[in-house]
Parts: structure tokens; C-alpha cells; sequence
């Protein structure tokens, strides 16, 4: 998946800095900690900023549901945990709402709302960051790769 996507991204005809910055974009929405809302954000900022589509959409898509989601939620919470000073563990409240869901009571959203700040907040903290790091790493780094091989296919 990320050879193809790194394939697409070698194709397009945009100039090198142009390209890495739409990929290193997608990185930054990738890690953001706004699930559900990637491809809507990936597509706004594409289409406000006119980049190339399948270049920020390799990059935002490096976080995707099968392989790589549990990961980055995981290491997202990881970090906002660290930063907050918080433990690493979620608390038994959290994990008792997240093991018996009750659904269909009002009961239990209030309580997974009481619990929340010790969850969501790490989770957006540590989301934030790698969306900072992951995003500047990636600029560099693909904009080496991309002018190494256009310089390699150029005549």
C-alpha cells in the first residue's frame, strides 16, 4: 500500500516542493485526531489550496482502518498521555464503559462523558503532536526522494 501510494506520488507531474508539501499535508491530517474527518479534510484543503489530490490523499491515507488506525490511536494516546502526565494505562472507570457498553441508557453517555477528559484529552494531545513531527519529517524527506528521481529519469 505505501509502494503504490509512493508510486502515485512519483507520477504526478507537479513540481517536487509542490508535491511534498500536499503529501506532507496528508501526513499532518493523517495523525490529526479528528477520526472520521480525513478524506473531508484531505478534499477541503485540496481543493482551497489547489494541490494534487492523489498526492495529499497518499499521504492521509497512510492512516487508514486496517492496517495503521489502533497503531496511531494507540501511540497517539501514548504521547498526550506522556505530555499530560498522565498514566499511560486508562483508567478502570474508562475501560469498565468501554467493556459494557449500555447504549441505549442516558446513563451511559453521561458517564462516558465524565470520563472522557482522561481519554479524548490525551488522544487530541498526542494526535496534535505526531500530526507536527510526522508532517515536518515527511516534507524533507519525500522531496529528496521525488528530485533523486527526476533527476535519475531526466534525460
Amino acid at each position: 500500500m505505501l509502494r503504490a501510494a509512493f508510486r502515485r506520488l512519483l507520477a504526478i507531474d507537479d513540481p517536487p516542493e509542490r508535491t511534498a508539501l500536499a503529501f506532507s499535508i496528508g501526513i499532518f491530517i493523517a495523525f490529526s485526531p479528528f477520526l472520521g474527518l480525513h478524506t473531508i479534510m484531505a478534499t477541503l484543503v485540496a481543493f482551497i489550496f489547489r494541490f494534487n489530490k492523489v498526492a495529499i490523499y497518499a499521504g492521509t491515507f497512510i492512516n487508514n482502518p486496517f492496517l495503521t488506525l489502533v497503531p496511531i490511536i494507540i501511540v497517539s494516546y501514548a504521547v498526550g498521555a506522556f505530555v499530560l502526565g498522565r498514566p499511560l494505562g486508562i483508567p478502570p472507570e474508562g475501560l469498565e464503559l468501554l467493556k459494557h457498553p449500555r447504549i441505549f441508557t442516558s446513563e451511559y453517555y453521561r458517564e462516558i462523558f465524565v470520563h472522557s477528559r482522561n481519554i479524548v484529552e490525551p488522544f487530541a494531545v498526542g494526535g496534535m503532536i505526531l500530526s507536527v513531527v510526522c508532517s515536518v519529517v515527511a516534507y524533507p524527506l519525500t522531496l529528496r526522494a521525488l528530485r533523486a528521481y527526476r533527476s535519475r529519469k531526466a534525460p
